[in-house]
């Protein structure tokens, strides 16, 4: 048991040792009373056991001897020892109580346990565990600068850690270790960004899932109202001014406006119900541990730090917690070390611009600040202004197609305007070849006609010459023919080779002369070729 009580109190800080020796020294005193009391039993039990079998037996003996006539009376103080034994008991058992009372001690029931609600400040009643508040880093939403608060939304992975998150989260985990700290358990809230927070915490120091306890509502941010899903530097410069000006010391006052969408609007003062339930339930389950608080927002822990500490709630906004920002061994001392007289300069200035931003955010209630809801108007009036330039695009498009299409049935009518008059004006051309060539035909066939009856006047006075010829001739011969009937001596009279010639002549001209009526552009037609031939027989 040695072994393994002596590394349990290795742990234990000096406030802890103190309460388990007292816890020990009422242990040791309460053992030694009940083996005090069990003694006083056991010594007494056999006698008064034997006492009464001797009793039992006296009254049998008694019974036999009134049967024979004889009276023994013996009772021996069969009373006494049981008297004696109830006595020690409750003597012993009032001694233990005694002493148990005059320490301050509890027997049963632990310090942790009994302490119920926590009473703030913390400067007499300290606390019974070690606590370390860290804000989770930079979340998704705190980098494109929207401040959501609704306790609907914060388990979205849109809230979730940004890498800039999880690098300061990281470096104040390395700071953690540089100081030796060493927290066995981490409380966070169930905000995305502190989910991730508390994962890289456990990673970083090796603290099991069991050491890992999600906080349901206890430490979830101050809801800001109507203010939700706003600007989150300009607004939260307005929250705090708000808070300064009219929170007062219990942060009654200073409250956002309504919402409409189910987002609270809460003061300071219904933050710090939560926050001193969650103490109360911290202190209740544990003892002597170091706890890492996780929040979700600056303005969470810098709250139970003015609680601790005793600081007016309407300063809580001087020691709001930075992304990543952790505080180590936070209690009375350290919170009022940190807090001072006057406010600095800095905080001053975002004072200053808190006040116009608030006036103005007053001014005009009904203004559109929601980021969602202007980004979403942002982005319809791109889709808007995009769907205009689409529909006036295919507007140019279809007047530029209508146009192209009116053009190119304007240039197909002209086409075939030009083909109509081009196979007009080839109709009116071959007309006019058609009544020229009427006009040549009945030109040729008027030549052919008298060709023809020059022809054959030729004709005929060629052959009335070579009939009146060969009629001379034949006068010639029958004039020469002997008695025998055969031809004498006398010579044939010869044509005249002139006449052929002149009538050889007379016909080649005839010919040329209708070959050249007949030479025309048209081809020859039949007529003319048996025209053409006649001549060639003549």
């Amino acid at each position: 048991s040695l072994f393994k009580i002596v590394p349990m109190f290795s742990n234990m800080n000096s406030r802890s040792l103190i309460q388990a020796s007292r816890a020990s020294i009422i242990c040791s005193i309460i053992l030694i009373s009940l083996v005090n009391s069990s003694r006083c039993l056991l010594i007494h039990r056999k006698p008064y056991v034997h006492r009464r079998q001797t009793a039992f037996s006296h009254i049998l003996r008694r019974h036999a001897s009134e049967s024979d006539g004889t009276h023994e009376d013996n009772n021996e103080g069969l009373s006494e020892p049981l008297e004696d034994s109830r006595r020690s008991f409750v003597k012993n058992g009032f001694i233990t109580l005694t002493t148990a009372a005059f320490t301050g001690g509890s027997l049963f029931v632990s310090e942790a346990g009994a302490r119920g609600l926590v009473r703030f400040p913390c400067k007499d009643q300290p606390l019974l565990n070690t606590y370390h508040f860290m804000r989770a880093g930079s979340s998704l939403l705190e980098v494109e600068d929207v401040w959501s608060t609704n306790p609907l939304f914060l388990t979205n992975r849109e809230a979730a850690l940004s890498e800039k998150g999880e690098d300061e989260v990281r470096r104040a985990c390395n700071l953690l270790k540089n100081m030796g700290v060493t927290p066995t358990i981490v409380r966070y809230s169930l905000a995305a960004s502190s989910i991730d927070t508390a994962n890289i915490v456990g990673e970083e120091f090796n603290i099991g899932r069991d050491r890992l306890v999600p906080e349901f509502n206890y430490m979830d941010p101050r809801a800001i109202g109507g203010w939700d899903f706003s600007p989150k530097n300009a607004t939260e410069e307005a929250v705090w001014a708000m808070d300064f000006d009219e929170a007062g010391p219990s942060g009654r006052g200073g409250r956002p406006p309504p919402n409409e969408d189910g987002t609270p609007s809460e003061a300071l003062a219904d933050q710090v119900v939560r926050l001193t339930n969650l103490m109360s339930v911290l202190e209740t389950l544990y003892s002597g541990d170091e706890i890492i608080l996780v929040f979700p927002d600056g303005t969470g822990p810098a709250l139970l730090s003015c609680l601790i500490g005793g600081i007016p709630l309407y300063r809580v906004h001087e020691l709001n917690f930075q992304s990543g920002e952790i505080r180590q061994n936070v209690d009375y001392n350290s919170v009022n070390a940190i807090a001072t007289d006057l406010p600095s300069p800095y905080y001053s200035e975002i004072l200053q611009r808190g006040r116009q931003e608030l006036m103005q955010l007053r001014e005009n209630p009904d203004e559109e600040r929601n980021v969602k809801d202007l980004k979403f108007e942002e982005e319809r009036a791109v889709a808007e202004a995009q769907r205009k330039e689409r529909q006036e695009l295919e507007e140019r498009e279809a007047r530029q197609n209508e146009f192209e299409r009116r053009q190119k049935l304007e240039e197909e009518r002209r086409i075939k305007e030009d083909q109509r008059k081009e196979r007009q004006i080839q109709a009116q051309e071959r007309e006019i070849e058609r009544k020229r060539m009427r006009e040549n035909e009945d030109n040729s066939t008027s030549d052919i006609s008298g060709g023809a009856v020059g022809g054959g006047i030729l004709l005929l006075a060629v052959s009335s010459v070579l009939a009146n010829s060969k009629q001379s001739a034949v006068i010639d011969t029958d004039d020469n023919r002997d008695e025998n009937g055969t031809l004498s001596n006398a010579t044939i009279p010869e044509t005249n080779s002139a006449d052929i010639d002149e009538v050889e002549v007379s016909l080649s001209d005839v010919a040329k002369a209708d070959t050249d009526s007949v030479e025309l552009d048209q081809p020859i037609t039949m007529e003319q070729n048996e025209t053409a031939k006649v001549f060639e027989l003549a």
